[in-house]
Parts: structure tokens; sequence; C-alpha cells
């Protein structure tokens, strides 16, 4: 794990948000919950959904309401979100433009329903310049589960 690591993550229903405190846990990074206005996003996510394909198809990205540390002082920077339609969130489109410039290493991690999609894909494509690794991905109702060791094993890579 690197020297200085910062954990960012959105977390609608608090899924995400389990699996970065579990990160925090093992890392003793510090940690910062990414949020977006409330009412932005409903407490349905079939309704939420529908929200979210016209912010990608419109490219109108949620404002974040989180202030962001200085950036410089970490060397890894965790990314985590859930997986919407077998892509990044909005709110972490919107974190990926405002980390344009950070020069460490993004390492994004995911939680989703039944499966990862294209999540790694999309993070990268979203990422522009940012030197993005390999990331971590669970899911609640499928394979790969979340287990200490695999999340012990891919943070010791970073």
């Amino acid at each position: 794990m690197a020297k200085q690591a910062l954990i960012l993550y959105y977390s609608q229903f608090d899924t995400t948000a389990k699996l970065a405190s579990q990160i925090h846990r093992l890392t003793g990074a510090d940690i910062l919950r990414i949020k977006v206005a409330a009412g932005t996003f409903p407490d349905d996510m079939t309704a939420t959904d529908k929200i979210y394909k016209q912010q990608r198809a419109s490219g109108q990205l949620p404002a974040l309401t989180t202030k962001l540390p200085k950036l410089d002082y970490y060397d890894t920077i965790l990314v985590g979100g859930p997986v919407w339609d077998g892509q990044i969130a909005s709110p972490i489109m919107q974190l990926l433009k405002q980390l344009q410039g950070y020069a460490g290493v993004v390492a994004p991690f995911s939680t989703g329903w039944s499966a990862t999609g294209n999540y790694q894909q999309d993070f990268r494509a979203h990422a522009g310049k940012l030197h993005v690794v390999d990331g971590y991905h669970v899911l609640t109702h499928a394979a790969p589960r979340f287990a200490v060791p695999t999340l012990a094993t891919w943070l010791r890579k970073l």
C-alpha cells in the first residue's frame, strides 16, 4: 500500500460505504464520502436509473457537495462507487473530472448487484490522463463476493 492514501467514495444505499469502511480499517487511509445535493437521486433505484441515463446522455452530471482535500499530499487515491447499468455512477464521473491533474495512482473499487459489466473500462474511459490501476470489484448477489483475503491481496498490489 502507498505511503499516503485517500479513499473517496460515493454510496447511494451504503453498500459501497461498507466496502470503503473495510478498506479504511485495513489500511488506515484517510476516507471521505462524496456527496451530491439532497434530492438529486430518489431512494428508488429504478427512478435513479432513469435520471442516471439522462445525465449520461446529456453530459449534465450532478454537482458534488463534498470539498476535496489537497490531493498532492496523497500517493494513491482509491475511488469507490456503485455499478450502475454496468458502468460508473454519474457522481463518480463528476469526481474523475475533478481529479484531473492528480499525478498519483488512482485505484477504483466498486459494488454491484449482480454484474460488474464494463465498470473498469468505463472508469478508465472517464479517467482521462489519470494513472489508473486495476480495481477491486464485488457483487452482492453473484461472484465475486467480498472476502477480506482478496481485498487484502488487492491492497498489497497498490
